[in-house]
């Protein structure tokens, strides 16, 4: 009587991601390549763009896995007790303004030195409270100063194949060491499962809206999907 196969080990499944991360390079260009490509045609930016969310994806629950594996030290769960000294109260001046040094153009030619990090795409929690709708307690003594404005980064935002090309930057260093990738998911993990364990379901379960799969490896996102729904995968908050 046929039984069915066992569920695959990662090691197999992040080299068979990496396997089509490469064969997309190979059909799009690599990192370098992308930022200097005119993408000023919609359909070929979708394109891109399509393989793109889903090696991210892919590359989220493979790292869902790795995070089970990283346990933070006990004093870090739950509340803990702060002593805090009490002293006069000073009104401390106002800071000085800091010299802003221009930004540096990214050198095109090497992706490895480029300033860019892996999104998690942790889901958003539409119960918490940003901070500019929270409770202000306001100075004791005068007016409360409102705060400054954050300033504006359109005026320096990159331009479109920049930003597609850091993504996939990004997603090659994780492909090539996932393990800090999985240990910074890990820390976030523990604090949302803590505030919302929906949030984590959520997270596992993501797709993304435009649907993209390798022809080479059909089975690929159903064998990392099974494999992270298998009991490894799941953190454990004892």
């Amino acid at each position: 009587m046929p039984t069915d196969s066992p569920p695959p080990t990662i090691a197999p499944l992040w080299d068979r991601l990496r396997a089509t991360f490469a064969r997309v390079i190979a059909a799009v260009g690599a990192p370098a390549a992308i930022a200097l490509l005119n993408l000023s045609s919609r359909h070929v930016r979708l394109g891109i763009v399509r393989q793109l969310l889903a090696l991210e994806n892919l590359a989220r629950k493979l790292l869902i896995v790795e995070a089970a594996a990283f346990g933070l030290p006990d004093d870090t769960r739950g509340p803990q007790l702060v002593t805090v000294p009490i002293g006069l109260v000073t009104i401390n001046p106002p800071p000085r303004a800091r010299f802003q040094a221009p930004p540096r153009l990214p050198d095109l030619a090497h992706p490895e030195t480029w300033n860019t990090t892996f999104a998690l795409g942790m889901p958003r929690d539409t119960r918490a409270v940003a901070d500019r709708h929270a409770p202000r307690i306001r100075a004791l003594w005068g007016k409360s100063a409102p705060e400054p404005l954050p300033p504006s980064r359109r005026g320096g935002r990159q331009p479109a194949p920049f930003r597609i090309a850091c993504r996939f930057e990004a997603l090659r260093r994780v492909l090539n060491d996932p393990a800090p990738h999985a240990r910074r998911l890990a820390r976030i993990q523990r604090r949302v499962y803590v505030r919302a364990p929906e949030l984590l379901h959520r997270y596992i379960h993501a797709t993304t809206r435009r649907y993209s799969y390798d022809p080479r490896d059909p089975r690929l996102p159903i064998d990392i999907f099974r494999f992270v729904l298998a009991p490894v995968a799941r953190p454990n908050t004892s």
